[in-house]
């Protein structure tokens, strides 16, 4: 019969693994949304300054691009210059913020 072997593992590394999973953990579980918030932002500022020719052909058929929580600048920006689209353009929940105070960020939000 065989003896199993003994592994001692100082007290210090027990905790340092234990920190660690619960880092690794918490990535898992709070990085996703924010990532995925990023790439949502990263897509409607695409779709809204470089559209696909897909895009384009999309709206000549009528399609509206509803576009959700963009900052008040990015919207004026396309206003100005994306003039010949606008009819296919809508925007909620811009987000109004203040000149040099980003911190005080509000949401518009007409329950459209």
């Amino acid at each position: 019969m065989k003896t199993p072997v003994q592994i001692h593992v100082p007290e210090g590394i027990t905790s340092l693994i234990h920190r660690l999973l619960v880092w690794l953990l918490l990535g898992v579980v709070l990085l996703p949304p924010a990532m995925a918030e990023d790439a949502n932002e990263r897509f409607q500022y695409n779709a809204l300054f470089n559209p696909t020719t897909g895009q384009l052909k999309a709206e000549a058929r009528g399609r509206v691009m509803i576009y959700d929580g963009l900052d008040n600048a990015a919207v004026e920006h396309a206003l100005d210059e994306q003039f010949e689209r606008i009819e296919n353009m809508m925007f909620i929940r811009i987000r109004q913020t203040q000149a040099g105070d980003e911190e005080e960020d509000t949401v518009e939000d007409d329950d459209c």
